[in-house]
Order: C-alpha cells, then structure tokens, then sequence
C-alpha cells in the first residue's frame, strides 16, 4: 500500500495576520483561560509570559524555589530549551525580575493549590510540558474568539513591545528616527546623503537613550543577538502606532521599568 504524502504545512502568513496580541487580545485571552480545567494555573501561564516575556521552555521549568514573595522577584535562567544535562558545565545566564502585583496576586492563589516543586505541574503532578503550554493558549484563543490561532510566543512578544514602547515613549523618536539609529549604529548599510543629515538631527540624549533601551531589552529578555532585539524594540511601534495610546494604569504595567 503506497504512503500518503505528509500534510501540507500552512505558511505562518497564511494562517495568522499578525504574530503578537494587542493589549485588548491578551486580555480577552486572560479571561478566556477561567472557562479551563486549570483556571488558576493557566492564567498564571498567561501572565507570566505576557509580564516576564519568557520562553515556553523558561516558563515550564520553574520552580517554587525561583519566585520570592517577600522580595517580589522571579529568577529566571534564560534558556531556550530543555536543559542540556550532558553538559552541566553550560551555565543559563540567570536573571532577577520584578513581580508586578497582578503576578504575585495570581501566583499566591496558585500556591495555595500546590502539590509539587513544579511551579507549573500537569494534573499527573509532573512539570508541564511545552506542549501541553502550546496547546492551552491555543484553546484560550478559540474560547476567546480570537480571529486567528495563538501560541505562547505571541504572549511574549506583546510583552517585550509592551515594555519597548514604555522605554521609547518618551524619547520624542519616530519609527524612522528608530531606524535610522539603528542602521548607523549596528549595520553597514549605506547612508543616502539625506538620510545622513537626518541622522545628524537628531539630539545626542536620544542617541544615548536609545541606546540604553536597546540594551535594557537584551539584558531583560536574555537575547543574545543585537539583530534579534531591535526586532522587539522596533515592534512597540506595531503594539502603538507612532507610540500613541499607550496606557498608563494597564494592570499588568511592569514596576520600575524605566531608563
């Protein structure tokens, strides 16, 4: 009997418009996980990977032990794998985050109903698996209507342009200006004379802050790729068209987020 051929695989373009959340979406997709089995657990997922931008790996391999809720700190290693037990000498770098008071609040409620060191743990009392974290969020998209399918990288990408919009908003600089900084300072690409004269226009406190904002993200999301960066700090202008409308109360603000 001859083999049938694989399915074909959609093109991510085809299948979804866009690949992040507006903050509206990550709401209604909050919202959605209180009709699941875990409501409690999975809307802690949500916002951790909203509010911390954690990979599916980070996330799945936390433990009790990494969240302190007298500090109100997460910490962090900043994979993007299952750890590699053949080579112990390789070290995650290790990050100490802030707990905004939406994620302590979420995580205490979740503490209450904890049955092993896994901060998140399948009903078989064993560490989730991304796979069960990939399909979750994808059930919480359809519950919430969402016109396109979701998964966990969306969650942290609108995090991460969440927290590039708050660095950029008040530098007075525009997508292009953005740009134009970015290509001076980490490309070889060749300067028009007018693009060259608009570069020169713009103030050095703006360089200098740019700069900082840059390297604030790469420290915060653990990337170890200038190019990959700029990709999220450029996005806070895909989540806020010309860095306009941004909230300034949204409950799951960052604390001391700031240059």
């Amino acid at each position: 009997m001859p083999k049938s051929p694989p399915p074909h695989k959609i093109p991510f373009s085809q299948r979804r418009e866009r690949e992040f959340l507006y903050l509206s979406e990550v709401d209604a997709l909050i919202d959605a996980l209180e009709y699941t089995r875990s409501p409690t657990r999975n809307q802690a997922l949500a916002i951790l990977l909203f509010c911390q931008a954690l990979q599916p790996a980070e996330l799945c391999w936390l433990r009790w032990r990494d969240v302190d809720f007298a500090e109100k700190i997460l910490r962090v290693d900043r994979i993007r794998s299952k750890p590699d037990y053949l080579q112990p000498q390789t070290q995650a770098p290790t990050n100490i985050q802030l707990l905004c008071e939406a994620e302590i609040d979420i995580l205490q409620q979740l503490e209450e109903q904890r049955t092993t060191d896994w901060l998140f743990a399948s009903e078989r009392k064993q560490r989730l698996s991304e796979r069960s974290l990939h399909h979750i969020i994808q059930q919480a998209g359809a519950i919430a209507n969402l016109p396109f399918p979701t998964h966990p990288y969306m969650l942290r990408r609108s995090g991460l342009y969440y927290r590039a919009a708050l660095l950029l908003q008040h530098l007075g600089l525009t997508l292009r200006q953005c740009c134009l900084l970015w290509n001076w300072n980490g490309t070889t690409v060749e300067f028009s004379p007018q693009s060259e004269q608009d570069y020169h226009a713009i103030e050095q406190a703006q360089v200098n802050a740019f700069k900082s904002a840059l390297e604030k993200l790469k420290a915060f999301a653990g990337i170890a790729v200038y190019q990959n960066v700029i990709d999220y700090l450029l996005g806070a202008f895909l989540l806020f068209p010309r860095l306009q409308g941004i909230p300034q109360d949204y409950w799951l603000a960052p604390k001391s987020w700031s240059l």
